[in-house]
């Protein structure tokens, strides 16, 4: 599912309640951001997603936010147990954190939906191919379209295609990091 920032200007995205508009690196112009979510019909099942602070600081940059933080559930902390349910520690999230933004935890259906409510900046369709230019980056899409983009950021998972078509083909490799896996009950 990966994120854009197309080279066209027609449009620029706003932070709520700010006027502020997202603007290119080193560059005066707005950025006009595009979303592409590969996924086209019914949604998959899985896990829910924990979004953190910095990404949901980035989403605020993009209007989409506060769609989001409703769609999802803020958590306020963290609190690691042993095996026989001690608490072996408790993470205060916005003391942690501070005035970067909440942490939300929000199921991929939920957020996929807050992400696609605004359909003007929103394209359905897998990647097919990417390609750098000497002044942008060219992203080919399934349905035959392709669009030019100042930077796309890849954000579409372990078997991502836009790290397929931009390096090496190798597959990933244990770096010697953990994902941690959790239990939260969420109160209505």
């Amino acid at each position: 599912r990966p994120f854009a920032s197309s080279r066209q200007s027609r449009s620029t995205v706003r932070q709520p309640n700010s006027g502020r508009s997202s603007r290119r690196p080193g560059s005066s112009r707005p950025a006009r951001l595009e979303l592409v979510e590969r996924d086209t019909g019914a949604t998959r099942l899985g896990a829910g997603l924990a979004i953190q602070p910095n990404a949901m600081r980035a989403l605020r940059q993009l209007g989409v936010a506060g769609a989001v933080q409703r769609a999802g559930c803020v958590i306020s902390r963290f609190q690691y147990r042993d095996q026989h349910g001690a608490l072996l520690c408790d993470v205060d999230l916005p003391g942690l954190w501070g005035d970067t933004g909440p942490f939300v935890g929000i199921t991929r259906d939920a957020l996929r939906r807050a992400l696609l409510a605004d359909r003007s900046r929103c394209r359905l369709g897998a990647v097919a191919a990417v390609a750098q230019r000497a002044d942008h980056v060219v992203v080919s899409f399934a349905d035959g379209t392709s669009a030019a983009y100042d930077l796309v950021v890849g954000a579409d998972g372990i078997n991502s295609v836009v790290r397929r078509c931009t390096t090496d083909l190798s597959g990933p490799t244990y770096a010697g990091q953990m994902a941690w896996r959790s239990v939260a009950p969420i109160g209505s």
